[in-house]
């Protein structure tokens, strides 16, 4: 009898000691000593005309990954320490570089007027070991339209033969990171006037207008927004007018990503006697702009 209590006791001693390195070697993971990122991406702030990616890239330190959806699981895993999230895409005419993204610069050396649309975001991940970090990062809207308007006097569409604009201190690049706008070598465009009729954004429905339509990542604050407007005639006539939309531009890189509309009021030239004139530039919203 004896002989049985010293073997149960054994027995159980020995369950007990199994059942400790048991415990000791369960875990969470099948990566107990390296953490996993989960990245869900929220696309909810951009804007009603924006044109969203197919795909894109997440970026964990020096490592890169192209997914789609909202949702995805970083390939790589990390020690338990604070990595850096970037997430972004390849927009059609932007060129990026480490953190930079700048808009191409056509053969003319002004800026393409109409880049695609483009979204990044960024954020510092605490990383833990045996477990899996889920995030949310909303994307942010970096490319944003403006919309230019000039209203014509009916008859007047009839008068012009062709039109050239310019469109000065634009600015080329933006920190995707942060989404700072580097304004450092203000760039020129050249919006694309076309003739057609108010389809009821301004304020008299049917009435002639002149519109172009640009995709702008934002303002150099250290230069003048200025439109020029070259016009020809039918008669062979060419007036040019300047009108400065600095005012109008000053946060147009900042905060709101809908469509910014911008109207005025263009007066052909009667005779050479009278200059043309652009004025009353208004935004949609009835804000009056004071630009001349």
């Amino acid at each position: 009898m004896r002989v049985y209590k010293r073997f149960y006791i054994m027995w159980v001693a020995a369950g007990v000691l199994l059942a400790s390195c048991v415990k000791d070697e369960l875990y969470n993971t099948p990566h107990p000593d390296k953490g996993a990122v989960q990245v869900t991406t929220d696309w909810t702030g951009c804007s009603s005309d924006a044109v969203l990616p197919s795909d894109y890239i997440l970026r964990i330190g020096s490592e890169e990954q192209t997914v789609k959806g909202e949702t995805n699981v970083f390939k790589s895993l990390f020690l338990p320490e604070t990595q850096s999230l970037l997430v972004y895409h390849q927009a059609e005419g932007v060129t990026i570089s480490g953190t930079t993204a700048t808009v191409n610069t056509l053969e003319d050396g002004t800026l393409n007027p109409m880049p695609g649309f483009l979204f990044s975001a960024s954020k510092e991940l605490a990383v833990q070991k045996d477990d899996t970090l889920k995030v949310t990062v909303p994307m942010m809207q970096r490319i944003r339209t403006l919309a230019l308007t000039l209203k014509l006097h009916p008859g007047d569409e009839q008068r012009i033969a062709s039109t050239a604009a310019t469109l000065t201190g634009i600015a080329p690049a933006v920190d995707l990171t942060t989404g700072t706008i580097i304004s450092t070598g203000a760039k020129t465009i050249f919006p694309a006037f076309a003739l057609g009729a108010d389809d009821g954004k301004t304020r008299a429905t049917g009435q002639p207008v002149l519109c172009a339509t640009l995709r702008l990542l934002g303002v150099a604050v250290d230069a003048h927004q200025v439109l020029t407007l070259e016009i020809t005639l039918t008669d062979g006539y060419v007036q040019t007018i300047t009108t400065d939309l600095t005012e109008a531009l000053k946060n147009f890189g900042s905060g709101k990503m809908e469509p910014l509309e911008l109207d005025a009021t263009l007066e052909l030239p009667v005779d050479e006697n009278y200059n043309g004139t652009i004025s009353g530039w208004d935004v949609k919203d009835d804000i009056t702009i004071d630009a001349d």
